[in-house]
Order: C-alpha cells, then structure tokens, then sequence
C-alpha cells in the first residue's frame, strides 16, 4: 500500500499542480485510426514529458519533473535550450507552472503560473512577465505537461483553473454551485478571469463529494465555439466562445466500459483529502485535429477488480496488482466529428503514451519508455489520422 500511497500523492500534486456508463452499439464507426508517420528521437538522461511541439518553427518543448527544468529540442534531436526558473526569484515564475509551457510566434517559451505570465527564450532568458500581486495570487493548481496546455485566443491566453480548496470544500454544494472551470490570462495585465460554471446536468450536481482531481477541465476551442469536457463527466458541451458562455449543446459521450464516479457521502467524505481512484474512469484530454476531435481516457476497472483495489495489500502485491491492471485497461482514444458524433474507438498503441498536442493538422505523441531497458532518449511520434 505504501506504492499506491505515493501514486495519489503524485497524483494529487500534479493538478496542484448513476451507474457505470457503456459504449452504445447503435452509432455507425468508420475505420478510422492514428497511424504513426514519422519519428524524432531526443537524446537525455533522465525523466522527460512532453508539453508543445512546433512543426513551424521545427522546436519541441519537453520537461524534466525531477529537476524542474524546461527542455527544448530541434526536429533533428539536438538539445537546444535547458532552464530551471522554479524559484522566487526576479526572473522566475514560482513553484509551479499552471500548464505546460506553449512555443509563441516568436520561438519564445509562454509559462502561466499562479504567479502570473512569463515568457522565456530557448536558454531561460526573462523576456517580459506580468506578475500578479502577492496579495491577488490563487491556489490554482499545475500541471506541467501536455494533458494540461495554454491556447493563444485572439490576444489573451485560455487555460484551465483548478482550484480545490477556497471559500467552500469539496463536501459542500456551494463548492460546485460556485466553482469556475477556465480561465482567461491577459498577458498585458498579468490579470485572470475566471469564468464557466459546472454544467447544472452534470454528475458533479448530485450532492455528493467528489475528488478535485475528478474536476479537471479539458477543452478546445473550435470555430470560434468552446468545446469542453468537466473531468470525469462522459458529455461534451459546446458553448459561445464569449460571455455569458452561452451553451449550445450537451452531447452524450460513448465511452467503452466506463465506470463512472458517483461520488462519496458528504457526511463520509474528509474534507481537507485530496486523492484520485484508478478503479474510476477518467477523460484526460480532448482536442481537435484538422477536422476531427480526440478524446482520450481511462476505462476504470470491472467491479471485481475495483473491489480487490480497495483490499489491504502488501507493497509487493500492490505493485504486482497495479502493474495488471496497467496491461489490462489500456488508455483508449476516439475520434469524432466536429458534430460530436463517434467515429472511432480504440486502444492507444503501445508504443505510445498519454502525451500528445494537435499542431498543424497532425497529432505528436510522446512514446512511452521501455518498462525494460533505461534508455538515454526519447521519441516524439508525429500521427495522422487516416
């Protein structure tokens, strides 16, 4: 138990950073697939995740977690930049990003923290920031790769905002009556604005407790309209990209096999915890490519399975536990129309991991590392979907 511990720990830190749902057989899928085109392999010691790639300006913005330093390659493999600015320093942005850092048009590095909103060159240089009052800084929380990004929106930045504890805990209806999913950063101002409610339809409105972790917005914006999937709530809403957010549309997701989190008895729940239940499914990421959109998620597990995971175990038959489980519910993605109608489900490949960004039509995937082998570098997968 003692894995499983630092598993919600890390978990946790990193956004500090009814009954189960099925896939419905009555919607036609086509045959498409991600196939894999071509490949970048980067050569570094250590832990990598992936937070932006620029097909442009042929960069790729990498992170190393253990050493809080930002790393940026050529298309060609070459290290070409590394900084850490983790630090309550004049040039750094404080302890933790909100999102992952974002290439701008100027080849330069965008970092939005609870801080404010900083932009770095390639060897960490401090270009321009636009801090926030220490007195005006949230809790938001981070995370600092791809399944949380920043998008450029006219001359704003639009990110999610996750904050779990405020004036209300997660035990308390006025928590998700009052809770805001996004947020608009003005980098002339360093000021955010927080904005959109839960949907009042969604699974987070039944009066129960529900993990912060559960809550994480994903979202995209397309057609000058914002699509956006609360957490672990299987609908994609689309709304009017400006205020009052107007809704336009709930779509039903068709999620293979998910099990979906009812919540905990408030009167049960422990207010100040903080913890994510693999057992659970979980959307990680939407986004749109060319002229579909890409869900990817976690199925969560069989009943009798989730039963066995609440059992008291010992560190060696947790680890032998939880590595089954990682083999048997693979991370699943599908592909839909612009609609939101399902055209594709399937297992992610392999070979490649949770990580990926949309850029210029194309998907790029970090590969997953060898389970077998400590290697020295990383690829970059670039994907197309045919």
């Amino acid at each position: 138990m003692k894995l499983f511990s630092v598993i919600l720990i890390l978990f946790a830190l990193s956004f500090f950073a009814c009954e189960p749902s099925h896939t419905s057989t009555q919607t036609e899928k086509t045959d498409f697939k991600i196939k894999i085109t071509d490949s970048i392999q980067v050569n570094y010691i250590g832990k990598l995740v992936l937070m932006d790639v620029s097909p442009e300006h042929e960069l790729i913005l990498l992170f190393d977690p253990q050493n809080m330093k930002f790393v940026s390659s050529d298309f060609g493999g070459n290290i070409k930049g590394e900084f850490s600015k983790d630090r309550d320093a004049p040039d750094g942005f404080g302890f933790y990003p909100m999102a992952a850092g974002r290439f701008n048009s100027s080849k330069n590095i965008q970092v939005v923290s609870s801080s404010g909103i900083f932009e770095y060159d390639l060897d960490g240089n401090l270009l321009s920031s636009t801090k926030v009052s220490k007195d005006d800084i949230k809790p938001f929380s981070g995370r600092a790769d791809a399944k949380r990004e920043i998008h450029f929106v006219k001359d704003k930045t639009l990110l999610a905002g996750l904050i779990a504890r405020g004036e209300y805990n997660k035990t308390q209806p006025e928590f998700y009556d009052t809770f805001l999913q996004l947020v608009w950063a003005d980098p002339k101002t360093g000021e955010f604005e927080q904005f959109l409610n839960l949907d009042p339809e969604s699974i987070f409105q039944n009066n129960m407790s529900h993990e912060p972790t559960t809550i994480s917005t994903t979202f995209d914006v397309v057609n000058d309209q914002l699509y956006v999937i609360s957490g672990i709530d299987p609908f994609l809403n689309i709304h009017e990209l400006d205020s009052p957010y107007t809704r336009l549309q709930r779509i039903p997701l068709e999620l293979t096999n998910y099990r979906l989190n009812q919540g905990e008895d408030p009167k049960k729940a422990d207010p100040r915890a903080i913890s994510y239940n693999p057992s659970f499914g979980i959307i990680q990421k939407l986004i749109k490519v060319g002229d579909k959109l890409v869900i990817t998620y976690e199925t969560g597990y069989s009943e009798e399975d989730a039963t066995r995971s609440s059992e008291n175990m010992s560190q060696e038959e947790w680890e032998e536990f939880y590595s089954r489980m990682k083999e048997k519910y693979k991370a699943r993605y599908q592909i839909l129309d612009l609609g939101g109608k399902l055209l594709t489900d399937s297992e992610i490949p392999g070979k490649l991991s949770d990580l990926f960004v949309s850029r210029e039509g194309s998907l790029w995937f970090l590969g997953k590392e060898n389970p077998d082998v400590e290697e020295d570098f990383y690829t970059i997968y670039k994907i197309e979907i045919e």
